[in-house]
């Protein structure tokens, strides 16, 4: 089913909650613009499109928030000297990193041999080389 199944079908989307759907309110603007019809169990069927705007509008409100109040508890936690994150993860990562390695690569080789491009837009980490604690 290709991404206009909600639309050319008439399927409804039932969400619980409207910020289980997009905490964004272009997202949730353009559903509705698009005539995408779903439903929020929270505020009935029959909600009406501006209250709709204004729940959007509050939900990405708090994702700011808690964005915020994220990164302020983990900068107060890293300046009392808390270590975040499991201590043992490179120990357990790092025997199964070449068997990693060797799957992405073959991965990247099929895909590459397909002439399939692959393009990443991920900007480098601020403290130097890209995600050295990841790889």
């Amino acid at each position: 089913m290709t991404s206009r199944g909600p639309k050319r079908w008439r399927f409804s989307i039932l969400v619980a909650k409207l910020d289980r759907l997009s905490r964004d309110v272009a997202f949730i603007s353009g559903l509705m613009a698009r005539r995408v019809p779903f439903i929020v169990a929270e505020l009935g069927a029959d909600t009406d499109p501006f209250l709709l705007h204004l729940y959007a509008a509050l939900a990405e409100k708090e994702r700011r928030l808690i964005s915020k109040r994220t990164k302020e508890a983990l900068a107060a936690a890293k300046r009392r000297g808390v270590k975040l994150g499991n201590p043992r993860l490179e120990e357990i990562n790092r025997p199964l990193a070449p068997e990693h390695l060797d799957q992405v690569r073959q991965v990247l080789t099929e895909v590459v041999g397909r002439g399939q491009s692959m393009q990443m837009n991920m900007p480098p980490k601020e403290s130097g080389s890209p995600y050295p604690d990841s790889i």
